[in-house]
């Protein structure tokens, strides 16, 4: 029989209506406690080096395996989820983007979206898009309607932003304007980073409480938009980085996004070159040992789980 593990997959963990950016969406502290009450009932919370075993060929997971994992490297992680899980005697999978917790931090591009949809909401951030795009517009010599299409932004929302900057806009430009409305609306870069990722310190209490740490890549681009030299640029310092932090032997590996198409088949042979154990995507079912491949590993969403649901999705 197939040895299966539920790997759930986590990001903000926060109590948002208290903070300074309560539109954030969030997972709430209380419902992450109700999430792992359920866990802990249904299932048997495993260790990450459970998982590495049976895909080495070790021995077989127990029945209803469940792995904790959690995304992006947020101070959330440190100062909300590390207290829970120590209090329950659990383990979780924590993996940092290293310009993110790097000596002069940066944010992430696709959270410097999320805080400013949070901040301006999504008409007035497609109206700065849009104006903040038309010097390079003008230069290409393509017309706004060609690219923003005629109506599409008339009542702008935020899936079709989030397209625009993630996939749609050359990458250097996407980041250019992003960066560009967050240093005008929320100030410097390296300050507000540092409220908002884990550094050095918090990552060593981490490791020493008895968390696993992994890699995210050193930016958090999608991989698959990226040639084989960008892509290794990003890849290949990450196993030394966190056993330098840690002290770890193994050091696991999940891709931004994760979704079908936002890595390739470059990007597993970078993985498996640059000495990374496994890898996780979000593909939204559970893991079978023996079957997927170690650079494949789906998650699920916290949200396809109790409370949100009514149990694990089929």
């Amino acid at each position: 029989m197939t040895s299966t593990c539920l790997v759930v997959m986590y990001h903000y963990v926060r109590d948002t209506p208290a903070s300074a950016f309560p539109e954030i969406r969030a997972l709430p502290p209380a419902m992450f406690e109700q999430q792992l009450d359920w866990l802990q009932r249904e299932y048997q919370l495993i260790r990450l080096a459970d998982l590495e075993a049976a895909m080495d060929g070790g021995a077989p997971l127990p029945p209803n395996a469940a792995l904790l994992t959690f995304d992006d490297g947020f101070v959330d992680h440190y100062e909300v989820v590390l207290p829970i899980l120590s209090r329950r005697g659990l383990s979780g999978v924590f993996f940092l983007v290293q310009d993110a917790s790097a000596l002069v931090p940066k944010v992430v591009s696709v959270h410097k979206t999320h805080f400013l949809l949070a901040r301006l909401g999504p008409d007035q951030f497609a109206r700065e898009v849009i104006e903040a795009c038309a010097p390079a517009l003008a230069a290409s010599g393509q017309a706004r309607e060609k690219v923003f299409g005629a109506d599409r932004w008339e009542h702008a929302d935020e899936r079709a932003l989030k397209d625009l900057l993630n996939y749609e806009l050359p990458r250097a430009e996407a980041d250019r304007v992003v960066t560009t409305l967050f240093e005008r609306h929320l100030g410097a870069e390296a300050e507000f980073a540092r409220e908002l990722y884990v550094q050095d310190g918090m990552i060593r209490e981490m490791a020493e409480a008895g968390m696993i740490l992994g890699c995210h890549t050193r930016s958090h681009p999608m991989l698959s938009r990226l040639d084989a030299v960008e892509q290794d640029a990003e890849l290949r310092g990450g196993v030394a980085w966190i056993r330098g932090l840690t002290g770890q032997a193994r050091v696991p590996f999940c891709y931004p996004w994760g979704g079908p198409g936002t890595y390739t088949q470059q990007t597993r042979d970078i993985l498996e070159r640059s000495g990374y154990s496994l890898a996780f995507n979000t593909v939204r079912r559970r893991v079978e040992v023996g079957r997927d491949a170690r650079w494949d590993l789906p998650r699920v969403d916290t949200r396809d789980l109790p409370p949100y649901t009514d149990g694990e999705p089929s």
